[in-house]
């Protein structure tokens, strides 16, 4: 067990000096906890009853189990903790969590700073799958994120998506 931990640790000091000096890190929760109290819980369950009472009804087999499906999927990611993960931005590029994106690899970024509602920062990546990386920024002072990565990726003006409102508005 202490030779996997050493070996971890080696490898982290090795991808470190790969991935350039370190400028600024800190730490973001994976996805937002939304408080969600007994009348949201009442609401979203009659919508539920609502919308398989019409699919059965309907015979609509696969949006029954299309719906069934998502309500699981919904009830499996959000019944557990926010991890907190380590960003830094580096010399190189932007270490997120495990996963390193060089700089030549962002096509471009932007900051939805609205506090207290929102403090995103979107990363573009050039990537077909998973392309856009939401890192969540409270605490952090967005002028210094832009001045780090200003220099090497472009950054341009974006609103907050309406699927994003959408999310935040009904607390999913």
């Amino acid at each position: 067990m202490f030779r996997k931990n050493k070996k971890n640790l080696e490898t982290k000091k090795v991808l470190q000096t790969q991935h350039g000096e370190v400028q600024h890190g800190f730490y973001a929760p994976e996805f937002l906890e939304y408080p969600r109290g007994p009348v949201w819980y009442l609401i979203a369950g009659l919508i539920s009853i609502g919308i398989l009472s019409f699919s059965i009804l309907a015979r609509n087999i696969t949006l029954t189990l299309a719906f069934l499906f998502f309500v699981a999927v919904y009830w499996l990611i959000h019944h557990r903790q926010a991890r907190m993960i380590e960003i830094k931005i580096t010399k190189n590029g932007l270490d997120y969590d495990e996963e390193f994106f060089s700089f030549g690899e962002i096509k471009e970024f932007w900051v939805i700073y609205n506090l207290p509602f929102v403090a995103d920062l979107k990363i573009h990546l050039k990537r077909k799958l998973h392309p856009i990386v939401t890192i969540h920024i409270f605490g952090q002072d967005p002028f210094v994120l832009r001045q780090l990565l200003s220099p090497h990726v472009k950054e341009i003006e974006r609103d907050e998506a309406f699927v994003d409102l959408l999310v935040r508005a009904l607390r999913l």
